[in-house]
């Protein structure tokens, strides 16, 4: 493979995750401006949009560089190998991702909660009586 097949290989792949690195960016603007309404939450959101963001970016470069070294050496049954390794890499890294978001949802939140007070003029029956 040559250097523009790898060149256009990687902006393809950069292409593909361009509406997610929208979505992180957007996300983390929010987050910001947003962050004193509730900071611990903001914080886990944060770093769960940057670690998407970053592999955004991290996994195209990595994914042409390994493929231009493995086509290099020419061994089919190394690439498989590396290839399975780091699809395993980026998927424990994505969940990581919806992991951090998920602690930035449930940040802050108490653990006990209040009971609504029945209606006004009632014993809280539905039907009024």
């Amino acid at each position: 493979m040559n250097d523009m097949q790898q060149i256009t290989m990687l902006l393809s792949t950069l292409a593909v995750q361009l509406p997610t690195l929208i979505v992180c960016l957007v996300g983390s603007v929010v987050v910001l401006i947003r962050w004193k309404e509730a900071p611990r939450g903001s914080l886990w959101a944060l770093l769960g949009f940057g670690l998407a963001l970053m592999l955004c970016l991290v996994v195209p470069v990595v994914q042409a560089t390994v493929q231009r070294w493995v086509m290099a050496s020419g061994d089919v049954a190394r690439r498989a190998t590396v290839f399975g390794g780091l699809s395993i890499l980026w998927s424990v890294l994505r969940a990581a991702t919806y992991a951090l978001l998920l602690v930035a949802v449930l940040a802050g939140r108490s653990s006990s909660r209040v009971a609504a007070a029945p209606p006004a003029g009632g014993d809280g029956n539905a039907y009024g009586g």
